[in-house]
């Protein structure tokens, strides 16, 4: 009797899709690869082909299967998600009021709608956009009950502020190792050592019918076991994108928890800082039956080919008209030009310095030394790419950065052209009394600014690792209340989640080899409330790395690696030394 193809759905012993199961004859398997694109798995228990519930998939199935039949269950599961993503779109042109006087813009309440209607989803929406007061706004008129939120440390007080003031939610707690229970009046504070921490965690969760849980990233592996006791009406995960790295431990822990989470709110102005595989994790905490794994993910949208180290380098799309139709369904971006037209634009002033005298003899003498390195390196028979690996090479572009900043770093001569120019600016900033942010990538040359600011009695304070939420908030409103004029900070500690729109100058000493985090620190004094063009203010040295590190920026875009960024200055140091 002849086995007619038939593709069904298996589900799970709760009735949950899990994936597609295809029963067909022999002959047609290598028709069955051609169409499943790589993601067809023989499966000997059923004795039927395995794949993802996907239409994208389903439909290149019937193409190349002649009579292929689907059952009725499979069709009107693919009917539910084109009536979800009609839904979803027609949701983002709905800007009538929530509530009255719900002060949103427009777009914030098109936002909120959205949120409502995805369910589980990414508000993208650029930085500075308002995707915290939207998020709080959402959960106001959900008012779900039992909800977790995962942020980065820094920015735990700025979702109380927000909270507070957007919401009526009295049951806030958040997990803080520094604080004392009894800290604050309008939240409770989960404190001490990990055993107390997760006493408390346990016994809130069992016997509080409604609570707001706020929690960093570092601290989702140390409760691990704690958390994925329970079920939620909601998980929020704040600057999303540190969430990318499949496999990282406080990425699989948020897997699981999403998994346990009616709605999941994945909020990034950065949805792709890398690759296009940067939205798997994220699409796959939104709907894990489409997305269960990355290599299917990578098979059906991602055009690829294998390199020498055993993975695959990403060439694009297979299709980018259907990725995007696709990704509409889960992510809702709205760029500040689309939201806010009447937004001031950053003015970009880039001051070309060079080096003082001696601080030159030392950068060039530590280049040359370098290139030789890498030449001989080469004839030994390595690639640059492996190169870029070892811990010499990285170490020794370190070194080139921080001499361009100041040799003093490295316990060399105190000579910097740029302390020169922060110097001359700082007479500028003390008598226009503008509130401006100081930049640089690391922060063992903050200190030398920082002498430069007690020098002419201008104050300040300093954001950089290691430092409590509370101690980044309380510096933040010492900025907005006046009583400090400038805060000094390290791009990675500092370029994520804050509001610091009072300040209307920012100076980058340095950038990050990756735009989207220099963009991201920008956007910290680029906000929905400014009346005034910020300036961004960067200084760099010509013919050093710096200026390998601003073309590579200009180069990558959306799409940069941290190796490539690195592989192109090496490149480019090559090239200006013939």
């Amino acid at each position: 009797m002849e086995l007619k193809p038939t593709v069904r759905m298996f589900r799970t012993k709760d009735g949950t899709p899990q994936r597609l199961l295809l029963r067909c004859e022999p002959d047609l398997n290598n028709v069955v690869r051609a169409a499943g694109m790589g993601t067809a798995r023989w499966r000997k228990r059923e004795a039927a082909w395995s794949l993802p519930v996907d239409p994208h998939l389903l439909a290149s199935l019937a193409e190349h299967i002649t009579g292929l039949i689907i059952t009725q269950e499979v069709m009107d599961y693919m009917e539910s998600l084109k009536v979800k993503q009609e839904r979803v779109l027609s949701a983002v042109y709905n800007t009538a009021p929530l509530f009255p006087e719900d002060r949103l813009w427009d777009f914030q309440r098109a936002s909120v709608r959205f949120l409502e209607e995805v369910k589980r989803g990414m508000l993208a929406h650029e930085m500075g956009t308002g995707k915290t007061v939207i998020a709080c706004a959402a959960l106001e008129c959900l008012q779900l009950p039992r909800v977790v939120l995962v942020c980065p440390n820094s920015v735990k007080w700025s979702w109380i502020d927000h909270l507070l003031e957007w919401t009526s939610r009295e049951d806030i707690y958040v997990v803080d190792v520094k604080l004392k229970k009894d800290s604050f009046s309008d939240v409770v504070v989960i404190g001490g050592s990990k055993n107390k921490r997760e006493e408390q965690l346990l016994a809130m969760t069992a016997i509080e019918p409604s609570y707001i849980l706020i929690i960093n990233y570092d601290q989702l592996r140390y409760h691990r076991e704690t958390l994925l006791n329970r079920e939620y009406d909601l998980m929020i995960a704040d600057e999303a994108h540190r969430l990318k790295n499949k496999g990282a431990q406080r990425t699989q822990v948020a897997h699981q928890m999403t998994d346990r989470s009616e709605y999941v709110w994945l909020l990034t102005g950065t949805p792709m800082r890398n690759e296009y595989t940067d939205y798997w994790s994220l699409l796959r905490m939104s709907d894990p039956v489409r997305f269960p794994g990355y290599w299917n993910f990578l098979n059906l949208y991602i055009r690829a080919v294998p390199n020498l180290w055993g993975s695959v380098d990403i060439i694009g799309l297979r299709d980018t008209e259907q990725f995007n139709r696709m990704l509409a369904t889960y992510m809702f971006r709205k760029t500040k030009e689309e939201a806010m037209p009447d937004l001031p634009e950053k003015q970009f002033i880039d001051r070309r310095l060079p080096l003082n005298p001696k601080q030159e003899l030392i950068y060039n003498t530590m280049e040359k030394e370098f290139i030789m390195w890498i030449k001989k390196q080469l004839e030994d028979g390595f690639e640059i790419e492996e190169l870029l690996t070892a811990p010499t090479t990285l170490a020794q572009l370190t070194r080139l950065r921080q001499i361009c900043l100041t040799p003093a770093i490295l316990d060399g001569e105190a000579d910097s052209a740029k302390l020169d120019a922060i110097e001359d600016m700082l007479e500028d900033i003390k008598e226009s009394h503008d509130r401006v942010i100081i930049y640089s990538c690391y922060r063992s040359f903050l200190v030398f600014v920082e002498l430069l600011l007690r020098k002419k009695k201008i104050p300040y304070g300093m954001i950089v690792g290691g430092q409590s939420g509370e101690e980044r908030d309380q510096v933040k409103k010492q900025l907005d209340n006046g009583e400090i004029q400038v805060i000094l900070g390290t791009i990675q500690s500092m370029g994520e989640g804050m509001n610091l729109q009072s300040a209307s100058v920012a100076v980058f000493c340095d950038i990050d080899w990756v735009p989207a985090v220099n963009e991201q620190a920008e956007d910290r004094i680029h906000r929905g409330e400014i009346v005034k063009s910020p300036t961004i203010i960067r200084l760099y040295h010509p013919n050093t790395i710096e200026t390998d590190i601003r073309s590579a920026c200009k180069r990558k875009t959306a799409k940069a690696e941290n190796t490539l960024g690195a592989l192109e200055t090496i490149r480019s140091m090559m090239s200006r030394e013939k």
